[in-house]
């Protein structure tokens, strides 16, 4: 995914309405407060995605249909403790865990391409994950984020969760970030069922829930 690293200056230390700091016995780990917005089945872009060796794709849909986008907003983030001078947000370290283990970048010959038998390929894999991000993603996919408590971001990401989840009903999944003492807190509210997510995400919530 193509990178856009941005800095952030402290905005404004502390306790904005609806966010809770963590304990005592965390403040050494950075808390990413989250929202489970949506699950999304297929995705249609504004602009056909040009491709090699092939006409432009106009819609992408997981191969195995049980497969699925889960899209979430990073509400806020809580880098306060004592010993956390900064800390480097990548969209691309950020997982869905469910039943032991864990979904993350969008890999190859896991994509049905125009809703034909075609699926992607090593060559093309990373052009679409940066459509399908043009598409669904808000904000930035890095940014370094100084000490201090960081409410209202709203940044909205989608990890692609590939075939059928045993058991899942339906409610909050679970994030995890790979890399530093991170913990995820969702605030569990259920994702909506989007069977098409239209060109720029249209339908998809955008702010988090209170």
């Amino acid at each position: 995914m193509r990178k856009l690293i941005t800095y952030a200056l402290v905005p404004g230390l502390l306790t904005a309405a609806g966010c809770a700091t963590v304990d005592t016995g965390l403040r050494n780990t950075v808390v990413l407060h989250y929202q489970h917005v949506a699950n999304v089945h297929r995705i249609d872009f504004a602009d056909p995605v040009a491709l090699p060796n092939r006409a432009p794709v106009h819609a992408v849909l997981p191969l195995d249909s049980h497969g699925f986008w889960a899209v979430f907003l990073l509400c806020g983030l809580d880098v306060t403790g004592a010993n956390i001078p900064s800390f480097y947000f990548d969209v691309d370290r950020l997982r869905v865990q469910f039943a032991g283990r864990r979904y993350g970048p969008l890999q190859p010959y896991t994509l049905r391409l125009d809703d034909t038998a075609d699926v992607n390929s090593r060559f093309d894999t990373q052009v679409l994950a940066n459509a399908i991000a043009a598409e669904l993603q808000r904000g930035p996919s890095s940014q370094v984020f100084r000490h201090g408590f960081y409410a209202h971001l709203e940044y909205r990401f989608a990890i692609y969760v590939p075939r059928a989840l045993p058991d899942y009903s339906g409610d909050q999944l679970s994030l995890r970030y790979e890399g530093g003492q991170t913990m995820a807190l969702g605030n569990g509210y259920p994702p909506a069922d989007i069977a098409s997510a239209g060109p720029g995400g249209a339908g998809i919530g955008a702010y988090c829930m209170p």
